[in-house]
């Protein structure tokens, strides 16, 4: 007797095309759902973060000017330089320079110490100052702890408005940050 030979079925492993073209859909549909979602935390992060830095070089600011009993000065930095930027058109997001000004002259000079240089390399904000008075370029904390001229740094992302934040200086020296759309003119 003859036993009938009966071919078992061959398994393939892998995809077919429809089935790769249905799950590469499914992931287009999510990746452009969640792409501008993920951009706007994105531009959040990056608002926040330079927020963040400009609040804690200002805190560092009020609290070496009491400690030392000097004057301390914030300032635009110069491009690519340790000095204070003189120039009102280059604005604060060129970076700062905080020091100790023993001599008053509002300039970073020889012998004094300089606390801290930031240079900020995020080209998508603009940051601003908007102060009391007509010159925006230097920030100045007495040794009693206030801060002259109040005012505001507003943050801005460049590609959307209503990513921006505001860090607040009144005059006695509190600093507070605000989540509000601003306009940095």
């Amino acid at each position: 007797m003859h036993k009938l030979m009966i071919p078992k079925a061959i398994k393939h492993a892998g995809f077919t095309l429809i089935e790769l073209i249905v799950v590469m859909t499914v992931a287009a549909i999510i990746l452009a759902v969640a792409t501008p979602s993920f951009m706007n935390i994105i531009a959040d992060n990056r608002v926040s973060t330079a927020a963040t830095e400009v609040v804690t070089v200002l805190n560092l600011g009020k609290s070496e000017a009491v400690r030392t009993g000097q004057t301390i000065v914030l300032c635009k930095r110069a491009a690519s330089d340790t000095q204070c930027a003189m120039d009102t058109s280059i604005d604060w997001s060129n970076g700062w320079l905080l020091f100790v000004d023993s001599d008053g002259s509002n300039q970073q000079n020889d012998g004094e110490r300089i606390i801290r240089v930031e240079s900020l390399t995020e080209t998508s904000l603009d940051i601003a100052y908007d102060s009391s008075t007509a010159s925006n370029r230097m920030i100045n904390f007495n040794p009693n702890g206030r801060i002259a001229p109040n005012g505001r740094f507003c943050f801005r992302n460049q590609h959307d408005d209503s990513r921006s934040r505001a860090v607040v200086i009144s005059q006695t020296g509190r600093v507070h940050t605000e989540t509000q759309a601003y306009s940095c003119t």
